[in-house]
């Protein structure tokens, strides 16, 4: 009775709300407006990718909500397809479409398809269904569709989450009807595999009875890991090489309002200091910001990396998809989101061995609270907090280079989950 009650509830009132809001905000929302445009002719290319199916395998669907969630599901396609699976990748966000564009992600054999995920109308649940003839479908993180999920549940097809995330105060657990509304979703899947106990913990006070709820860890850090080890490393100027690298990734204008006033003191105080910008979105209007900032210093944009001159002591990144590998060089960095929706992805840094420092928004991030719980990474709440310990870690930087090693550790042990969770996902699929 319970879940025809949430069943009628979201058709008949969440969703249309949900989807006239978005219609609104698409008028004033670059990347809404966006994401639906890219929507466009998405059954076509849906049934083009279908069309190249080898029907004597399995096929293992997947979904996520953004880049983050596809570098958890990518070790997991991968192993699926060595286990001879075909693969269809669905997303929700314009950030995955964009992370999936860019020239150096080569497609992953065996990924038959890459696509957003068409909104979540019941109609559309059954047509997607019916084109695809999943084996599985397996839910990334957090990101769970009702009708979806409702309706495999009903043709029988089995649904796994994986790396599932639940926040301590999400609505899905901290409140009777999110409990209740995510009961009638979670009893739909046949396994559930959390990142931490905690998580474990949460979905289990809302499906207590469920029998496979089970700690598999964050398949994130085995994407991280492999990804580091096949890197391009950038080759940075000379100064770089013989001093102390700061690089500051993915930052938004309220990151930079914290940090660059003291690094740019720092510059003058230490002067092994160099520092790598890399703003998250690289338009011309931060990047000029970012110039006028530091006016008087020597500063280098990447695209002129090939005419650095000597002395340079900071470089403008004004292109996307090398941060991963400018992290490679970097004793410190400062990840940035933190001030504004949430942290980015302070694995990357962690892995390379550089100590990681982050703003006060950073629930969104399990690791950043487990390495926060381990005193391994930093967060700071002003201009203020970020002065004081960026000078302290230049003043002392055997105690930045050790602390940085432990980090990396951290993440190195963190890895084999997509190897625990992958033959559960195999498992009796014809």
């Amino acid at each position: 009775m319970t879940s025809c009650f949430w069943f009628a509830a979201y058709n008949l009132l969440f969703l249309p709300l949900f989807l006239g809001i978005v219609k609104l905000l698409a008028f004033s929302k670059t990347n809404i407006r966006e994401s639906l445009e890219k929507r466009e002719g998405q059954w076509e290319r849906l049934a083009d990718g279908v069309s190249k199916r080898d029907w004597q395998k399995p096929l293992v669907w997947l979904h996520v909500a953004s880049a983050g969630e596809y570098l958890q599901a990518q070790p997991v396609i991968e192993r699926c397809v060595a286990e001879g699976a075909e693969c269809v990748l669905t997303y929700s966000s314009i950030n995955a479409y964009r992370w999936l564009e860019r020239p150096q992600h080569a497609k992953i054999s065996g990924l038959l398809i890459s696509e957003f995920l068409p909104p979540d109308t019941l109609w559309n649940a059954r047509r997607l269904l019916g084109l695809l003839q999943p084996s599985r479908l397996v839910w990334v993180s957090y990101d769970l569709w009702p009708n979806l999920v409702w309706e495999a549940h009903q043709q029988k097809i089995p649904q796994s989450l994986i790396s599932a995330i639940v926040h301590a105060d999400s609505p899905r657990t901290a409140n009777i009807a999110g409990r209740s509304f995510y009961h009638s979703i979670y009893e739909c899947l046949e396994h559930i595999l959390t990142v931490s106990e905690g998580d474990r913990q949460r979905i289990l006070s809302a499906i207590p009875e469920h029998p496979k709820v089970e700690v598999m860890g964050d398949t994130r850090c085995d994407s991280v890991l492999e990804r580091r080890d096949r890197l391009k490393i950038p080759e940075l100027p000379q100064a770089a090489k013989d001093g102390f690298v700061f690089v500051a990734g993915s930052t938004w204008p309220p990151d930079e309002a914290c940090i660059f006033p003291a690094l740019k003191d720092a510059l003058i105080e230490f002067p092994e200091l160099f520092l790598i910008l890399a703003p998250h979105e690289p338009a011309e209007e931060y990047l000029k910001k970012a110039e006028t900032h530091f006016a008087g210093i020597p500063l280098l944009r990447w695209s002129d990396i090939s005419s650095a001159p000597e002395g340079v002591r900071i470089l403008l990144i004004d292109s996307v998809g090398i941060l991963a590998g400018l992290y490679h060089s970097a004793k410190m960095a400062y990840v940035g989101g933190a001030f504004t929706t949430g942290v980015h992805n302070i694995l990357e840094p962690a892995a390379m061995g550089a100590i990681v420092a982050f703003g006060p928004k950073h629930d969104n991030s399990i690791e950043a609270l487990q390495m926060l719980e381990q005193k391994l990474v930093n967060t700071v709440k002003n201009s203020a907090e970020f002065r004081k310990l960026l000078f302290d870690l230049l003043a002392d930087q055997a105690y930045c280079f050790d602390l940085g090693k432990k980090s990396q550790a951290f993440v190195e042990a963190q890895a084999g989950a997509a190897e625990l969770c992958v033959p559960l996902l195999m498992k009796d699929l014809s």
